[in-house]
């Protein structure tokens, strides 16, 4: 086998190596730092995706030899193909791999077995490990699936080479799809776009591969359904139908104007042409998600429509002395929940949004009715619960979801015991959670919606809470006034200015509470070290905070020197620098961590955090302690949901609130600086907001709102239906 490039010198690299030892493999299960020997006795570190190669054996790998400044020439590998394990060592290591044989166990089938061993336990694992030191009728079964997993695996990525599909995804497919990967590939390659960090391009070049043409009309139709995906992620219900057709036309390379008209006839999309106004361009939106947006508008015409039920006996009075003396607005709000099936209450910060639902809660509880409470996520209604006296509940577990079956709660057996639902952080309600939660709403039940419209919008498609005050056919009173005890805060100040286009105050008053600071830093790594300080030391021992569950890094972007992924590194290497790897997976126990989807079995819900307080390496669980209270036992094949979140997005924040806050202040992060950014970040402290890094990045920020529109037809929908 030859070297395409000197090993001495930087290029491409064509070798054959066999594995000495593997330095060092990452918790994600797929990069690896390997030693290798080529075949003319040059040593080599290898770097890539290598985790799954054992110390012995052999292996055809492709890359590029680059010269790191610290570590020196390594070989950055993107494909490999592994050799059939032929050496004692190579063939040790892959017995040792099966779970419950380990070395004695390796020695003793190879002894037995011979250099035909890994033969031997393909055509009958059962019978070939049940024999082995140590596996006894308890141990088989997991001995057996840790097998068919590694033989899986090792198929898989022959397979994917083959192909040209780059060694780096193996791992995902195979957690994804499990045994049965090859067959969904090969019926199915596009199925690989539903995968996170797998993108188009990569499907596209295995279905290429398997011999499906450029101009095929499995192909086109793909791409146009993974461009509305795409724009689903974008937050988009629908795309006019121009920008679909150049979507998926830079997407294929080729003209798919003929096949959206198929697939609309064919009733997979559906081309709307009545929503979008005079002149205005078709809109196009998968079948799903058209079903939702109308199903959605169709409860809520049906809540303002309908007639109110009588909830109060007789006229309330409103309070003019005690505790809470509800301003003109405030009481507007309480009554338009008693006037109307369907009604919005929305401000900001210090404007009485949380004294209003507590008066609302006081007056109908006084009068016999039944209050049910909820919120998008676990945080939100436990402090929801805590600012109202009354019990909130996630809206999952409102709705009551079923693992495999769905929400059980629905039009047909509607949400119980609720004379009111209220239903705070609205502004975090996407289309299909909107649509689920209205849709279940009973035949008497009165809803209010409590948000803050100027927050960011939701991290699914649609803005529902935007769309329907934009509407004007839902009863609606948005609060303003900043009352005397939160204008003393500087972070309610900050929050009101930013929102209104200005620069946030940072002297403050006689009177004010100094609870916002901007400090400014120019370099990037000097803001990195501000911060690592301001959450590890500084902040916890001015305020009493535990740096871990009460003090929150929120930035802009994953990527970049003051990156998400870059804070969490620096974070963790000071705050959690000896946690115990949790194999599989890039975490470690007693980390941060935040939920990156819904996971519905396990009712944990995207943009939900907490701790890992507990690896179970017999069970393969995890115990998770979350930020709501509860402590929830995941396997560990679950844990690639969680994300480390000493930082985290400002998107993930949304629906809860720590004790302090510190957002990282970069001009590079400016195609994601818009005010809605800052105002949501600043409104996540209770306690303290601190702002680090370049203060001339809040002016990029001030001068745009939301980075982009988002292509919805709720408002439409409800007040003209097609």
């Amino acid at each position: 086998m030859s070297v395409e490039s000197e090993s001495s010198a930087p290029g491409p690299a064509h070798l054959l190596i066999e594995v000495m030892g593997v330095r060092w493999r990452a918790p994600d299960g797929d990069f690896a730092v390997v030693d290798a020997v080529d075949e003319r006795g040059d040593d080599h570190v290898l770097v890539g995706p290598l985790s799954h190669l054992a110390e012995g054996e052999s292996a055809e790998v492709w890359g590029d030899i680059r010269l790191h400044a610290r570590h020196g020439q390594q070989v950055h590998v993107s494909r490999v193909r592994v050799q059939e394990a032929v050496s004692e060592t190579a063939l040790l290591g892959a017995l040792r791999a099966i779970k419950h044989v380990g070395l004695q166990g390796a020695s003793y089938l190879l002894e037995r077995y011979g250099t035909e061993v890994l033969a031997v336990v393909d055509r009958d694992p059962g019978s070939a490990l049940r024999d082995v030191p140590g596996i006894g009728p308890a141990r088989i079964g997991p001995a057996v699936d840790s097998w068919e997993q590694q033989r899986a695996g090792r198929a898989l990525r022959l397979f994917l080479d083959e192909h040209g599909v780059p060694a780096s995804v193996a791992g995902r497919i195979q957690r994804a799809f499990g045994t049965g990967a090859i067959e969904k590939l090969r019926s199915d390659p596009y199925s690989l776009t539903l995968l996170d960090g797998i993108g188009f391009a990569t499907a596209d070049a295995l279905a290429r591969a398997l011999g499906t043409p450029p101009d095929s009309d499995g192909r086109i139709d793909a791409g146009l359904r993974h461009a509305l995906h795409e724009a689903e992620r974008d937050g988009h219900c629908v795309l006019p139908r121009p920008e679909l057709e150049e979507r998926a036309r830079r997407l294929l390379g080729t003209d798919v104007g003929d096949r959206v008209d198929m697939l609309a006839a064919r009733g997979e999309l559906i081309v709307d042409t009545t929503t979008g106004g005079p002149g205005a361009p078709p809109l196009v939106a998968d079948a799903r998600m058209d079903a939702i947006e109308r199903r959605l508008a169709t409860s809520v015409r049906t809540l303002i429509e309908a007639e109110p039920v009588d909830l109060l006996k007789e006229e309330p009075v409103r309070p003019v002395a005690g505790a809470f003396v509800p301003s003109d607005d405030q009481w507007d709000g309480v009554m338009q929940v008693v006037a109307h099936r369907l009604a919005i209450l929305t401000g900001g910060p210090g404007t009485g949004k949380t004294a209003t639902m507590r008066a609302l809660v006081d007056l109908l509880q006084a009068g016999g009715k039944h209050v049910r409470l909820c919120a998008p996520t676990g945080k939100a209604a436990r402090r929801l619960s805590e600012t109202t006296g009354a019990e909130a509940t996630t809206i999952h577990r409102l709705l009551e979801w079923v693992p495999g079956e769905g929400f059980v709660r629905d039009a047909e057996e509607p949400i119980p015991g609720a004379d009111v639902l209220i239903v705070d952080e609205a502004s975090m309600l996407d289309a299909p959670l909107a649509d689920a939660l209205l849709g279940a709403v009973g035949p008497s039940t009165h809803v209010l919606l409590v948000g803050d419209v100027d927050q960011l919008a939701p991290v699914g498609p649609g803005r529902v809470l935007e769309d329907l005050l934009a509407s004007g056919a839902v009863p609606a009173v948005r609060l303003t006034e900043i009352f005397r005890q939160a204008a003393k805060s500087m972070i309610v100040r900050a929050a009101h200015a930013v929102n209104e286009g200005q620069y946030p105050p940072t002297v403050p008053g006689p009177d004010d509470v100094r609870d916002f600071f901007v400090v400014g830093q120019d370099d990037a790594q000097a803001t990195v070290d501000e911060i690592v300080a301001l959450v590890t030391r500084r902040l916890p021992d001015h305020y009493g905070l535990d740096p871990t569950a009460d003090v929150q890094v929120l930035a802009p972007m994953h990527k970049g020197p003051l990156g998400i992924d870059a804070l969490n590194t620096a974070l963790r290497a000071v705050l959690n620098p000896d946690g115990a790897v949790v194999p599989g997976t890039p975490l470690r126990v007693h980390d941060r961590v935040v939920q990156s989807r819904n996971d519905y079995e396990h009712e944990l819900m995207n943009g939900e955090r907490g701790v890992i307080l507990v690896h179970d390496a017999e069970r393969e669980t995890i115990l998770l302690g979350t930020d709501d209270g509860r402590k929830l036992t995941l396997p560990v094949a679950s844990a690639d949901t969680l994300r480390l979140a000493y930082a985290m997005s400002v998107h993930k924040a949304q629906g809860s609130q720590v004790p302090a806050v510190v957002v990282p202040l970069f001009t590079g992060h400016a195609i994601m600086l818009t005010r809605n950014l800052l105002y949501t970040a600043i409104t996540r402290a209770e306690r303290v907001c601190v702002m680090a890094g370049q203060p001339r990045a809040i002016g990029l920020a001030l001068r745009r709102r939301e980075s982009h529109r988002r292509h919805t037809r709720l408002a439409q929908l409800v007040v003209a239906p097609a």
